[in-house]
């Protein structure tokens, strides 16, 4: 009780029992309510990203990313937002990027080895080149398109 705002609050051991089971009641009460709030959100946003896509310059700009048009939907809207902020170098949005693909962060349970992220913090120009990320010299120096 270091605030002088608190000099008036009665902690629930100098409670009755009665009091204290009162408060505590209340306060389970608004915490189910609020869980059930957030749960009914997740719910609604969860729907509302499989819907599909109206505007016909996304989805054009979309089909012509090689997306097939039944795939077309709020959710990869969300995907297409995230890419296209992370490769404007919004650091958010290249940290949120490489959380979902689980290159960084526990949401993969096993961490990948993430070469262009350590290329990229151990740049002193700023630049980079294949030169410094082997799965690009790899890949360029062999007839696969693929990247591993």
């Amino acid at each position: 009780m270091s605030r002088p705002q608190d000099k008036n609050l009665i902690p629930l051991n100098q409670r009755t029992e009665e009091e204290a089971r009162a408060i505590q009641s209340k306060g389970g009460k608004a915490s189910a309510q609020a869980r059930k709030q957030r749960q009914m959100m997740s719910e609604l946003l969860e729907h509302y990203s499989e819907l599909p896509v109206k505007d016909k310059r996304v989805i054009k700009r979309l089909k012509n990313l090689g997306f097939d048009v039944d795939d077309i939907t709020q959710k990869l809207l969300i995907a297409d937002a995230i890419m296209k902020a992370a490769q404007h170098g919004n650091t958010y949005a290249i940290q949120l990027y490489l959380e979902i693909t689980g290159e960084i962060g526990a949401t993969a349970g096993i961490q990948k080895e993430n070469n262009m992220l350590e290329a990229i913090l151990n740049s002193t120009t700023g630049e980079i080149t294949a030169d410094e990320i082997p799965e690009i010299q790899y890949a360029a120096n062999s007839d696969s398109d693929v990247v591993e």
